[in-house]
């Protein structure tokens, strides 16, 4: 296959014509090495039919494409929607499946799928390392405001001890200085409760923690990090290098896209919006194909419409 470069929407028009040239393209990313693994049985052999975009096994004999065995399975759509739609959820704050849907030309619930999908890709990352040197360390809170409830319906915070939000989602989040990458999830309650099992599964041992003051983080990490905290309740943000401005930066461009471009996310799905945030910052360096090349490796996954609706 010919070398392909885009840069622009435009670029994406003149260079993918047809339907065959969109799925070569999609195959050549995804067996790289020149190697088509059928996604059936794992044989290395295969058959390549006339239209350049249908294989058979030479072992099970099952047909398979390139989109068998990733998010794309079973969608009817041309692979250049699918090319768009990822173009598209990459702009600095993602798009709307309203907005995606008029730019491809398809129903809002079709655009609203393909989206989900897209995000389950961006959380899929079978290359996961513990996080190493200095990290930062901090979590933010998503829900409704309190000033905006009718003043019967407001919580009352005050009645409350400790960082307790019980009507909001708890997201927890680590900036890892070295290579300026961030790892953000959501978190339960009870996990929110005992943070030092989350810490210890992402973060090598040995490492140093800059966090706030927050006493929430004292106890069993102490043991196994050196920790540095800055004093946010007295109006202190960088004390030299002890700081947790740059996840606080992460948490800016995280909640400036929810208010501004998908308005109402509901707890279900807010880890896979947390994960389209993480993936746009940790890749921003990068050009658009070389983003889009990066969804493609990770789409080696699969998500069903009544698994994602399910309650």
């Amino acid at each position: 296959m010919k070398d392909i470069h885009f840069k622009s929407i435009l670029d994406l028009v003149k260079v993918f014509p047809d339907e065959r040239s969109a799925h070569e393209y999609l195959a050549g990313q995804r067996w790289s090495d020149g190697v088509i693994e059928c996604p059936h049985c794992e044989h290395d052999k295969a058959y390549v039919f006339r239209d350049g975009i249908r294989y058979e096994c030479c072992s099970c004999k099952k047909q398979f494409t390139a989109k068998t065995g990733t998010v794309m399975e079973a969608s009817k759509l041309p692979t250049i929607k699918w090319i768009f739609a990822m173009y598209l959820i990459l702009h600095k704050k993602g798009i709307s499946s309203v907005q995606l849907a008029k730019d491809i030309h398809v129903t809002q619930k079709t655009a609203w799928f393909i989206l989900h999908r897209i995000r389950t890709a961006f959380g899929h990352d079978a290359e996961k390392r513990n996080l190493t040197g200095e990290v930062e360390i901090d979590e933010c809170f998503i829900g409704a405001k309190n000033k905006n409830r009718h003043y019967s319906k407001r919580m009352k915070y005050k009645e409350l001890t400790g960082r307790t939000f019980p009507d909001k989602t708890t997201v927890f989040g680590m900036y890892e200085r070295d290579t300026r990458t961030v790892r953000a999830m959501v978190v339960s309650r009870k996990e929110f409760r005992s943070l030092g099992r989350i810490i210890t599964y992402n973060i090598q041992p040995g490492a140093t923690l800059m966090t706030d003051d927050w006493n929430g983080y004292n106890g069993a990490i102490d043991k196994i990090y050196t920790r540095y905290s800055i004093d946010h309740s007295k109006w202190k943000y960088v004390d030299g290098e002890i700081t947790t401005n740059r996840m606080e930066n992460f948490w800016s461009h995280f909640k400036r896209g929810l208010h501004g471009t998908y308005i109402r996310v509901t707890p279900k799905h807010l880890n896979k919006y947390v994960k389209e945030f993480e993936f746009r910052f940790n890749n921003r360096n990068l050009g658009e194909q070389q983003q889009i090349n990066a969804i493609i490796k990770r789409m080696n996954c699969r998500i069903k419409y009544k698994d994602l609706i399910a309650a």
